[in-house]
C-alpha cells in the first residue's frame, strides 16, 4: 500500500513536467512555454518555469513547430523577411506575386510597413506625398493608384466649390459695383466647415500616400526578387549521340531553368 501511494505520488508530480507547450526553433533551440497567441507574424509566449514573469515575442519565421500540451502540433513554414536573411520577400504569402499590378487595398494586409526601413533602394520615396499639398491625390495617381486618387480629389473639389458658394452667394450688384454683404451665420457655419474638411482632406491624403509609398515599394521589390528567383533561359547544346556507327555530336537546345 505503501509502494503503491509512492508511485500514485510520482506520477501526480510528473503531470505538470508534460503540462507544457514546447517550441522548437529552425536552429533546434526547444523552448518550454505556455503559448499566449499565434499569429503569421509572430508567437507570445511565456517561460514555463516564470509564469507570472514578462511576455516574450518570437518571429513565425524563426519557429519550426510548437507542440502544445494537448498533444496537437502546429508546424510553420513562414518565409524570413528580406532584412538578414536568404529568402528576399517581405511577405508570408507569396502567392500574390504571381499576379503582378496589384492595387493597395490588396496589399495592405501582407505587409508591415516597419519594413520599409530595411529597403536599400526603394521605389517610391517619402518625399513625393507632399505632392497633396498642391494637388490632392496626385501622389496616388502618380503611384499607379487612381481610384484612391481621385477619391481625394472630389472630396478637395466639393470643399472648395462648397466654401466658395457660401461666400459667393452674399455678394451682389448694386449701382455698376460688386457689393459684399454679411453672410448669416449658417452660411459662415459651412465655409468653415468646408475650410476645415479641405486642410483634413489634404492632411489625410498625405498620410495615406506614405503609407502607399512604403506598401507599394515593398511589394515591387517582391515582385523583382520573385522574378530573379524564377526564371527560364533557352541556349543551345551540343551533346553526344550513340549510334550503330559509332558516336556522333547531336546538336540541339537546352532549356534552363534557375530557381
Amino acid at each position: 500500500m505503501k509502494k503503491l501511494f509512492i508511485l500514485l505520488t510520482l506520477a501526480l508530480g510528473a503531470v505538470p513536467a508534460f503540462a507544457q507547450d514546447l517550441i522548437t526553433k529552425k536552429d533546434g533551440t526547444d523552448i518550454q512555454a505556455k503559448v499566449l497567441e499565434v499569429t503569421v507574424r509572430d508567437v507570445r509566449y511565456k517561460a514555463w518555469d516564470n509564469l507570472e514573469g514578462p511576455e516574450f515575442v518570437l518571429p513565425a519565421y524563426d519557429i519550426l513547430i510548437i507542440r502544445f500540451e494537448n498533444g496537437t502540433n502546429h508546424v510553420f513554414n513562414v518565409v524570413s523577411p528580406g532584412y538578414g536573411q536568404n529568402s528576399g520577400f517581405y511577405t508570408s504569402d507569396l502567392s500574390m506575386l504571381g499576379e503582378s499590378g496589384l492595387r493597395y487595398k490588396n496589399l495592405k494586409n501582407y505587409y508591415d510597413r516597419a519594413d520599409y526601413a530595411f529597403l536599400q533602394h526603394p521605389r517610391y520615396g517619402l518625399g513625393m506625398p507632399w505632392l497633396n499639398l498642391i494637388f490632392p491625390g496626385l501622389s496616388q495617381y502618380c503611384m499607379d493608384e487612381p481610384g484612391l486618387g481621385t477619391r481625394y480629389l472630389l472630396i478637395s473639389l466639393g470643399c472648395t466649390l462648397a466654401s466658395s458658394l457660401a461666400a459667393s452667394s452674399y455678394v451682389t450688384y448694386r449701382d455698376g459695383n460688386y457689393v459684399r454683404i454679411s453672410m448669416p451665420p449658417a452660411a459662415q457655419v459651412v465655409a468653415v466647415l468646408a475650410s476645415a474638411g479641405l486642410i483634413a482632406n489634404g492632411v489625410c491624403s498625405i498620410v495615406n500616400a506614405y503609407r502607399v509609398a512604403k506598401v507599394k515599394s515593398l511589394y515591387t521589390e517582391d515582385l523583382s526578387q520573385y522574378r530573379r528567383a524564377y526564371s527560364m533561359s533557352l541556349s543551345p547544346s551540343m551533346n553526344y549521340a550513340f549510334t550503330p556507327t559509332g558516336v556522333r555530336l547531336a546538336p540541339g537546345v537546352g532549356i534552363k531553368v534557375t530557381f
